[in-house]
């Protein structure tokens, strides 16, 4: 068996557009959890077998949306605080990158998203940490 090539958790980069022109990605300052997720949504048709109409029914599936999200978690930095709010106040979704730093160069994906979860917590004795969540709007695709 031979030995798959990975990846550390620092490869995996989530950055935020501003909207300008040329456009500047910003990467939140220290996310130590990030999660990029796909998902398709089905719809599902019972389809019987027509030799046979006493069999028991397969349900077939036509895929129907495409959906992304993803979200992150770690310290709050206060470099990254103005980043989250303008985002989560913005009426309009943000152009949003996510990389995959791997040894054949980066791979990344781009669409817009909304942010639509922004938890800051806090304990007396500890540090602020922050929570986000943003969820596509329309296609996310792998940039040219």
């Amino acid at each position: 068996m031979a030995k798959p090539t990975t990846l550390r958790g620092s490869k995996l980069l989530v950055k935020i557009g501003d909207g300008g022109s040329p456009e500047v990605f910003t990467a939140p300052c220290a996310l130590t959890t990030k999660s990029f997720g796909r998902s398709a949504g089905v719809n599902e048709f019972n389809v019987a077998d027509c030799d046979d109409p006493d069999a028991p029914i397969w349900t077939e599936r036509v895929k129907s949306a495409l959906s992304s999200t993803i979200s992150g978690s770690g310290t709050l930095a206060q470099e990254s605080l103005d980043l989250y709010e303008a985002a989560y106040s913005d009426q309009d979704s943000r152009n949003v990158q996510v990389t995959i730093d791997y040894s054949v160069g980066p791979r990344t994906y781009e669409g817009k998203y909304h942010l639509t979860t922004l938890n800051i917590t806090g304990e007396q004795d500890g540090l602020i940490q922050v929570e986000i969540e943003l969820q596509s709007d329309g296609a996310v695709g792998i940039a040219a």
